[in-house]
């Protein structure tokens, strides 16, 4: 009928997604003064007028026969006021009512869940299976909700509604172009919700409706969809109740779909392991992490270090939890008694009702050596630190010891096995070996050639050099050489005690947070506490070379107790990261003394453990083609993570410039590849950055070129901002009560696509009005009304005529 009417009345059809209102209008034939009353009353008297005159006209006819002629004189007059009445047709196109879907994407909805009701649980792992999802997160649990079937919720409301969809964290944010969604877009959306991940710093769900309101202000949406697990990070104003009342004035309910488990989410997570890819049989080998634990406080947590081939468990420590989320550093000795190449797990034992237990244990891989350590030690004459020194290198058999004293005569080098009789200015003759151990030397019977090789040796080749301050010229008489460059020290404001006053007061040096943590160096026994003990029990030293300042970059392991400089405490053993190898310098050269009533028990653990610090990236570099590393290991949300890769062998670098690929997978993720691209001067170095990382355990690896060997890989960390988990069970209250006081509905993932049938039709949004159509004046309805009128009036004349009332 109404398409008909639309035809018959030239009406233009309405379009997609478009509706019709039909009004019709008068225009009262009575002036504008006369009240309603007034008009009622006087068609109350005219009908009684009407049917007076028939009943004192007709009143010799039957009762039914003056009835009749009433309705006919009644009618008449009727289509006479009909017409007066200018009868009018106005007609609004309509759009479909506005629905919005808003999807909370902040770092809690990463969480995993236990769900104690086993209908529920049963129902979340259906509904995970069925979208192809694996990890029982929150965020998958919303998308499954939305994409099941094809989006058959999305569609059933796009259907009645224009659909938009939110997603939200400290704001509401559109998805997709910003246009209004029917069935066609259904698919485009459903693609970029499976993309969603939950990397929201904060959550406000109060002001992100608010927002929605705002951007719908004139049309407000017939209802608001909310995908939540509830949780306001923030304060008691951004919550959902404090926008109920404006969504009830709006008279748009919210119907929430709850994510997650009133259950409180009691869970462990070990992340960030550090370990030395390199270590040697005997060598104490330090595997750390941190721990976090959530409804666990403290609950006793056992740390596990595991051989991953055989499953023996090879350490073990016991810690307390602490405050949820609060990182608990835990670090785990371990000496390998073989060489070989092991997978080592390092496990947060689980404890009960851990709602996941996958973030509970990280593998590291460790090459387990023998090789022997080819040092050379130099200095200019037989000073008792080189005395000692030599003496513990020559009886190491894991040492291939090298010395050079430039002031010993040609026999010397005759006798001594280990001697040379010049200082080795052949750069093939520098870069084979690991470990360079310069005393004082004196600069003059040195080349410049040996600079250059030293500088290589340390730079490209990745090998490590110590420097022991000495008091004839180290390092004071090598300012302004290539030298200076390599120390981690600055000379300009440094010098060497007066000769002529003599020291009589001793100190003890201090270790620093770095020498107690970063390095294994300064391990005197199994646990740190029992090194310390040792450390502290070391006798006085007494001559110390005073660096007051640092260079960039530089690390202090030990440091004068008292006396300070301009970058603070004195420096006594520090550290310098130059290129791809490292340098350390003793400020003192009487290390020598640790020997006192112990011999070599301590000053030889100490030495052999610093060589083969020093030694890793040498050996490394000798059967591996490149190394991937990034400038740290553990990264805030949001960060930029560098990667780098650098070629020990230039030759083997990619001749393009951007011809070096990593993939990057993040755990119970999917992978992608980040370009790297060669650094101007720097031939062997490429570089590339991952922008904007969200939180989670990476593991990257090279995919381009190929190597012969097991590709360089690399393991770091990004962590999402605490406060997103201090509160991780679901809000059910503070859903349920935004959805009564709206009248909503509250649903789970399970139940969610019933939501679709409750949600009210709403009301149609007016686009514009079509030119109003004159009816009384209309040919087609001028004609038929004559017609009635004419019919009306002549037939109540027959009948009066008929009857003899004329």
């Amino acid at each position: 009928m109404k398409r008909f009417l639309e035809w018959y009345l030239d009406i233009p059809a309405a379009g997609p997604g478009q509706g019709t209102a039909w009004n019709l209008t008068v225009r009262p034939p009575w002036p504008d003064w006369l009240p309603l009353w007034g008009v009622l009353l006087l068609a109350v008297f005219g009908v009684a007028y009407v049917v007076w005159i028939y009943h004192r006209d007709a009143n010799s006819i039957s009762r039914p026969m003056r009835g009749l002629l009433v309705a006919l004189r009644l009618s008449t007059i009727a289509v006479v006021l009909l017409f007066l009445a200018e009868l009018t047709l106005t007609v609004d196109r309509t759009g479909l009512p506005v629905i919005v879907v808003m999807v909370d994407d902040s770092a809690s909805m990463s969480l995993e869940d236990r769900y104690p009701n086993r209908s529920l649980a049963a129902g979340v792992a259906a509904l995970l299976k069925e979208v192809r999802l694996k990890e029982p997160q929150r965020i998958n649990l919303a998308k499954a909700a939305l994409t099941r079937n094809n989006g058959r919720l999305l569609r059933n409301l796009a259907s009645e509604h224009k659909l938009r969809v939110y997603r939200f964290s400290d704001t509401a944010r559109v998805m997709g172009q910003g246009d209004y969604l029917n069935d066609d877009g259904i698919d485009e959306i459903s693609e970029l919700l499976t993309r969603l991940e939950a990397t929201g710093d904060e959550t406000r769900p109060g002001p992100a409706v608010r927002k929605v309101l705002d951007d719908l202000r004139g049309n407000p949406p017939s209802a608001i969809v909310l995908l939540t697990d509830g949780i306001t990070s923030t304060n008691d104003a951004d919550k959902l109740t404090g926008v109920t009342d404006l969504a009830r004035s709006s008279l748009v309910p919210i119907f929430v779909v709850g994510i997650g488990s009133e259950e409180p989410s009691r869970d462990l997570q070990l992340y960030d392991t550090l370990v030395d890819e390199v270590a040697f049989v005997g060598d104490p080998v330090i595997f750390s992490a941190n721990i976090k634990a959530y409804e666990f406080k403290g609950e006793t947590v056992t740390i596990r270090l595991i051989d991953d081939r055989t499953g023996v468990v090879l350490a073990t420590k016991k810690l307390s939890a602490g405050e949820d989320g609060q990182a608990v550093r835990v670090e785990l000795p371990y000496t390998p008694p073989t060489k070989g190449e092991f997978d080592y797990k390092l496990e947060a034992k689980p404890l009960p009702n851990e709602s996941n237990v996958t973030d509970n244990v990280e593998t590291r891989h460790v090459s387990v050596r023998e090789d022997r350590i080819r040092v050379l030690l130099a200095d200019s004459g037989p000073r008792y630190e080189f005395r000692y020194l030599k003496q513990l290198l020559e009886r190491d058999k894991t040492v291939e010891l090298h010395t050079v004293l430039q002031e010993a005569d040609v026999e010397y080098a005759q006798e001594d096995e280990t001697a040379l009789d010049h200082f080795p200015v052949k750069r093939e003759e520098m870069l084979d070996y690991d470990v360079v151990i310069l005393g004082d030397l004196n600069p003059s019977f040195l080349s410049y050639g040996v600079y250059d090789n030293l500088n290589e040796f340390v730079r490209n080749a990745g090998g490590g050099l110590v420097i022991i301050a000495g008091q004839s010229s180290m390092p004071m008489a090598f300012r302004g050489t290539p030298l200076e460059a390599l120390l981690p020290v600055k000379l300009e404001s440094a010098q060497a005690p007066p000769d002529e006053i003599p020291i009589v007061e001793g100190f003890r040096p201090e270790l620093t947070l770095a020498g107690r943590k970063s390095t294994t160096i300064f391990r005197f026994a199994e646990s740190e506490s029992d090194s310390m003990e040792i450390w502290n029990e070391f006798p006085e030293l007494y001559w110390l070379f005073e660096a007051r300042e640092l260079a960039e970059g530089a690390q202090v392991f030990a440091q004068h107790p008292t006396r300070s400089g301009a970058t603070g405490r004195l420096p006594v053993i520090v550290k310098h990261r130059v290129g791809a190898g490292t340098v350390l310098f003793h400020a003192t050269d009487e290390l020598w003394r640790w020997r006192f009533r112990v011999g070599d028990y301590y000053y030889g653990r100490y030495w052999v453990q610093a060589l083969r610090y020093l030694s890793r990236s040498k050996l490394i570099g000798r059967d591996r083609t490149a190394d991937l590393f990034s400038d740290k290991k553990y990264y805030k949300r949001g960060d930029t993570v560098n990667l780098r890769v650098k070629f020990f062998d230039e030759r083997l670098a990619p001749t393009e410039d951007d011809g070096v690929t990593v993939m990057l997978e993040r755990r119970g993720d999917v992978q992608r590849t980040i370009k790297l691209t060669r650094l101007p001067q720097t031939p062997a170095l490429f570089e590339g950055q991952f922008v904007r990382a969200p939180e989670g355990s990476y593991h990257a690896w090279i995919v381009a070129p190929a190597f012969d060997e097991a590709p360089p890989s690399y393991n770091f960390s990004v962590e999402a901002p605490l406060s997103e988990f201090q509160r991780r069970s679901l809000d059910k209250a503070e859903l349920l009560q935004t959805a009564d006081k709206t009248h909503g509905k509250f649903y789970t993932p399970v139940d969610a696509h019933k939501l679709a049938d409750d949600i009210p039709p709403g009301r149609a949004v007016p686009l514009e009005s079509l030119d109003p159509i004159s009816l009384w004046s209309l040919w087609q309805t001028l004609v038929p009304g004559l017609a009635l009128f004419t019919f009306l009036l002549g037939t109540e004349w027959l009948l009066r005529k008929r009857f003899r009332l004329i």
